[in-house]
């Protein structure tokens, strides 16, 4: 493949026998995924008996519409086509946005890669709604209309390829739900493995020093002394970070906030310097201030930290005093900054949505929960420190003692090892 499309291979034991597993993802590039499969590259090394290899799907070139990229995008999909025939198993990382644009484009690489693939190891980062989505006559409605036919036309005929060859394929997914759901749309149960996002290993946590790495945040920040609440990810209407903003009013004013997070690649207007939600932030944020009140000026409360690296990331999460996931509900399955938030021992309060309360199954009683967009009772659990108490402490530890990189990398390997005997 060409310069821009990297290829990472480890392998132990002879070479002439070693067994193959191929890792078909977004990777070195800032995508929620790509992070996840770095972490997940580590562990899996370390534990595996097999050559390990990654290739990076060319997300910009699959999704750019002119003559020249779909060439190119032809081209970069025959090689990634003719690596998946050389693996034992290859394991798609499956969001649908990663393999083009139009349902039809992402269908037919998707279906080219499968089918060169003797085995197939399928991560679904993004899974079909069962109740699917209601047309609404605006312009967010019909965007989200047309996300969800999109996703469906892909599944739709996913599913009827995994139906006709079902052992040919073993199904990774984040929580209890997806794999009950999977079952009921008759994937056979024991082709189905669930467990939550983990990115940290047990070696990675122990190596953090908290103490030093927050002392040199709130000298960054210029926040010392202060009680520091976290926002993090892509900025994107469904995070709610402006239910934080609003709840920084009923805080005292010596709680801070700090939002660490760019724009999505994907989701930056073009063409304009008006970027619709950093200005609704914005705006929040400026009203709020107008206002007054006990919590004072927010102008001088929140911070932007703007897009950091994965190593600056952990450090200012590591900073929190707690971490705020006042995410909408959309369908999501999982969480990258929740299962971060949870790796490195932070207390999370995060929305009563369907993606937390799965989350919250594997440990219950591990997050504090305020319903969706109710910045007041959000307010109210921080300032009694609901999330730091000694039962989610508890509950905390007890889910990293099960969920860990280490452990995802283990049931990788079970899916690999059953498909490949």
């Amino acid at each position: 493949m060409d310069q821009t499309v990297t290829r990472q291979s480890a392998q132990t034991g002879n070479q002439a026998v070693a067994k193959k597993l191929l890792i078909v993802s977004s990777y070195r590039r800032p995508c929620g995924i790509a992070q996840y499969v770095e972490a997940l590259e580590g562990p899996l090394r370390l534990q595996a008996d097999c050559e390990v290899e990654i290739v990076p799907l060319p997300v910009d070139i699959f999704r750019a519409q002119s003559n020249y990229a779909r060439k190119a995008a032809k081209q970069q999909l025959a090689e990634i086509v003719q690596l998946a025939r050389t693996a034992d198993v290859v394991n798609l990382q499956l969001e649908p946005g990663l393999f083009g644009l139009t349902p039809f484009s992402i269908w037919r690489r998707i279906r080219a890669i499968i089918d060169a693939s003797k085995r197939v190891i399928i991560t679904y980062h993004t899974v079909p709604q069962i109740q699917g989505e209601k047309f609404s006559p605006n312009v967010r409605g019909l965007w989200n209309y047309v996300r969800s036919w999109r996703g469906n036309y892909v599944f739709d005929r996913l599913f009827r390829k995994i139906r006709s060859n079902p052992q040919k394929f073993r199904h990774i997914v984040q929580t209890y739900r997806e794999a009950r759901n999977f079952a009921l749309i008759g994937l056979p149960v024991e082709t189905i493995y669930h467990q939550p996002l983990s990115f940290l290993s047990r070696q990675e946590r122990d190596a953090i020093d908290a103490t030093r790495i927050k002392t040199e945040v709130v000298e960054r920040y210029n926040i010392e002394g202060k009680e520091i609440l976290g926002c993090f990810g892509f900025l994107n209407e469904y995070k709610g970070i402006e239910v934080a903003v609003r709840a920084m009013k009923y805080l005292p004013a010596n709680f801070h906030l700090l939002i660490v997070g760019g724009l999505h690649p994907e989701g930056i207007s073009r063409h304009t310097i008006e970027q619709p939600y950093i200005k609704k932030l914005i705006d929040e944020i400026e009203a709020t201030s107008a206002e007054g009140g006990a919590g004072g000026d927010l102008i001088e409360r929140v911070h932007f930290c703007g897009a950091l690296g994965n190593r600056e990331f952990n450090e200012v999460m590591v900073a929190c005093d707690a971490v705020i996931l006042p995410y909408a509900e959309v369908g999501q399955t999982s969480s990258g900054p929740a299962a971060m938030a949870l790796d490195l021992g932070r207390p999370i309060y995060c929305s009563r949505n369907q993606c937390f309360k799965e989350l919250d199954r594997y440990q219950p009683g591990m997050l504090a929960f305020f319903e969706v967009g109710n910045h007041v009772e959000l307010a109210e659990k921080v300032r009694r420190s609901d999330g730091a108490g000694r039962e989610r402490v508890s509950a905390r530890d007890a889910y990293l003692e099960r969920y860990n990189a280490e452990s995802r990398a283990a049931l990788y390997l079970r899916a690999f090892e059953n498909l490949a005997r």
